[in-house]
């Protein structure tokens, strides 16, 4: 028969035996309720960052239209501007072939009156000439007959 001693020394150690026993389901259960709200914490973490990401890829997406939009309203702008410049050129060019027509006009029509004057003045001088001359007959006529 098994002494006393040793049936108090086997209830010790199945007490302590059920006692860490206790420990390792609570120890386990501690362990699990700890993984699980890591695990939920993990989740939550990638939620927000996959929350981020998803705002993020709004905003460069919102920003890269409106880049393009600028791009295009610049281009735009740009364009006018041309279409703009070229049309006063073609304006301005217009504009200086008449000026340039109506001073061949002018120029034509002032060597004409230059012309004129100066065939004016030719025949006067003719005439006064044909005057002079026939004054200085008569004056002679006059004094050959004194």
């Amino acid at each position: 028969m098994k002494s006393q001693s040793e049936s108090e020394e086997i209830y010790k150690v199945q007490t302590e035996n059920r006692h860490l026993k206790k420990t390792i389901i609570s120890l386990r259960g501690e362990l699990e309720k700890k993984e699980i709200e890591c695990e939920e914490r993990v989740q939550k973490a990638l939620s927000l960052a996959n929350d981020e990401i998803i705002q993020l890829k709004t905003t460069v997406t919102a920003l890269r239209d409106e880049m393009e939009k600028m791009k295009f309203e610049k281009a735009e702008i740009i364009q006018k501007a041309r279409a703009e410049a070229n049309d006063e050129i073609a304006q301005l060019k217009v504009s200086v072939q008449a000026m340039r027509d109506e001073l061949e006009r002018n120029k034509i029509i002032f060597e004409d009156k230059i012309q004129g004057i100066e065939q004016n003045t030719h025949d006067e001088k003719i005439q006064l000439k044909n005057i002079i001359q026939a004054l200085r007959d008569q004056l002679e006529g006059c004094n050959a007959k004194q």
